[in-house]
């Protein structure tokens, strides 16, 4: 009987096998409708990050540095993302002319595409990574926050591949994978660090820009 049960038992799990391949196209995008990531509706203001744009912020913080200068400047997100991306999320967006940003809700998103081998390869992304092809668009949404004069952290609030949001714990090894040596600050796990001047104090994301604050002479 016990081999009976376990041949049962066996057609068993390759009839639900077969079913599950022959009507996957109606359970995945269910699947992928559960977990997916609630990106900036496609009316946002998305724009691209682009070397002009990053000289263009660069120009701007610099005259934070004069005597005399603003006590601060404001530049869009793709400005800012431009400015930064030599720190955070650089490799992932530099072999992608298609990656933009745009500040909504008090996040700042980006997006471009990526090779799964850059981020571990499917194996990194766990059960996820069945479902996605070896490049896939991705998607990183977070907050900007000040950790000290000088650097603050880009905190991945949301990560997705394809519309298809990747799990807490694998985040954490993304932020490993893409963050460089964070010394003796003490970043969020979440979090990847953005190098400012030294006499920015704060910054903040409001009505679709950054802006950057400068401490008081």
């Amino acid at each position: 009987m016990g081999c009976l049960n376990r041949i049962g038992c066996g057609v068993l799990l390759i009839a639900t096998g077969a079913a599950g391949y022959a009507y996957r196209d109606a359970w995945i995008p269910r699947v992928k409708r559960i977990v997916a990531a609630e990106a900036p509706p496609t009316t946002a203001a998305w724009a691209p990050i682009t070397t002009t744009a990053g000289a263009r912020a660069k120009a701007r913080v610099a005259t934070m540095q004069k005597r005399g200068g603003p006590s601060e400047v404001s530049m869009t997100a793709s400005e800012f993302a431009a400015y930064v991306l030599g720190n955070a999320l650089g490799d992932v967006a530099r072999r992608d002319t298609a990656t933009q940003a745009v500040v909504e809700k008090g996040m700042l998103y980006i997006r471009t595409s990526i090779r799964l081998a850059d981020i571990g390869g499917r194996d990194a992304l766990g059960p996820l990574g069945r479902l996605l092809n070896d490049e896939e668009p991705l998607l990183v949404g977070g907050t900007l926050t000040m950790v000290r004069p000088g650097l603050a952290q880009y905190r991945l609030k949301e990560v997705a591949l394809r519309d298809i949001e990747v799990p807490r714990p694998v985040v954490g090894s993304l932020v490993k994978r893409w963050s460089p040596a964070k010394g003796t600050d003490s970043l969020a796990t979440d979090g990847l660090p953005v190098e400012l001047p030294s006499n920015v104090v704060d910054l903040r994301l409001v009505d679709g820009k950054v802006t950057l604050y400068k401490k008081a002479p």
